[in-house]
């Protein structure tokens, strides 16, 4: 879906100098002999990095959001990793000298991005795929926290949050009707998705407990995928971690089974039972919630100050679909 959506910064270019500058701290005595931009993501730099004296690549990534995502995604990689199929970060600094901005150095996946490898699978392969996706995601929601909210750069939770019913009307309201974001939607889909909280909105209320590790942005781009020794395709890595935060399930759940994935039956099943096998409960009604869940991201994306056409299309078409979806008899 984001496929078509512009980044919210342009690349940064970089030549094979000033990548080596950048590496000196980790490979001082090393020579750079490949710069390749890494195609994905909407925000940050991302560069494949060769040199002489290793074998294999490494990740480049140069910030350009929030410096305190950057600081939160190395904190939790750190914490997770061995649990979690993640890149492990080998340096990191908050600042450089070539963009000011915080930077890091990170093992090379070799992996493809979910929503390119889905097109070459056959349905058994992909059925597998959903399995492993649970399975990670489990994983990730093992770990927990003593309340819901946004990290400080410790992952401790300074302030709670509310993302039950009252939290998702707070937050609409505060996008929809106070924000830019009701205008973009429209004002009859601003107040269908209103009403909508209002009748809906106790779902989320049944998936609050315990407060879990969020990936917040847990859709195909940001999954990594290659074939295991028995030529299986599974989750290779999980990237990009700078959104998250301690919530409900539902919010990664909600990201991944947007259009394309959540139409799929079979794969949404597959991955329900990959989540189980892996110890993750999940509600009866957990689709549902799930979607209830997702219009707080959506939420977001159309109230930021800059906002793509083709991003408040999807917003548009999503949102009247979570609504359509939770209404049909």
């Amino acid at each position: 879906m984001k496929a078509d959506w512009p980044r919210d910064h342009p690349e940064i270019a970089l030549d094979a100098p000033a990548v080596a500058t950048l590496l000196a701290p980790l490979f001082p005595d090393d020579r750079v002999i490949g710069v390749a931009p890494v195609p994905g993501g909407l925000i940050n730099t991302n560069l494949k990095v060769t040199t002489a004296g290793r074998a294999a690549p490494v990740l480049l990534r140069l910030y350009q959001g929030n410096p305190a995502g950057a600081t939160k995604e190395v904190a939790i990689t750190a914490r997770i990793a061995g649990s979690v199929p993640v890149a492990k970060f080998l340096y990191f600094s908050p600042t450089n000298p070539i963009t000011g901005q915080p930077y890091s150095v990170a093992e090379w996946i070799d992996g493809a991005r979910l929503d390119t490898a889905l097109d070459t699978l056959n349905p058994q392969a992909k059925m597998g795929l959903g399995r492993s996706i649970g399975h990670a995601l489990a994983r990730i929601h093992d770990f927990t926290f003593d309340k819901l909210g946004f990290f400080a750069a410790d992952l401790t939770v300074p302030q709670p949050i509310d993302l039950g019913r009252s939290g998702l009307l707070a937050y609409l309201t505060q996008c929809l009707i106070e924000g830019t974001g009701g205008p973009r939607l429209g004002p009859e889909l601003t107040a269908a998705v209103l009403n909508f909280a209002q009748r809906e909105g106790e779902l989320l209320d049944s998936w609050l407990d315990p407060p879990s590790l969020v990936h917040a942005d847990f859709n195909a781009p940001n999954i990594l995928v290659r074939p295991n020794t028995a030529g299986d395709p599974e989750v290779a890595a999980v990237i990009d971690w700078e959104f998250a935060l301690s919530g409900s399930p539902a919010l990664d759940f909600g990201n991944l089974l947007r259009p394309p994935l959540g139409l799929d039956a079979e794969f949404v099943a597959m991955v329900a039972d990959g989540y189980r096998k892996a110890g993750g409960s999940l509600p009866s009604e957990w689709q549902q919630v799930a979607r209830v869940a997702d219009l707080f991201a959506w939420a977001d994306i159309v109230s930021r100050p800059a906002v793509a056409a083709a991003a408040i299309a999807d917003a548009r078409k999503v949102v009247a679909d979570i609504i359509a979806v939770a209404e049909a008899p």
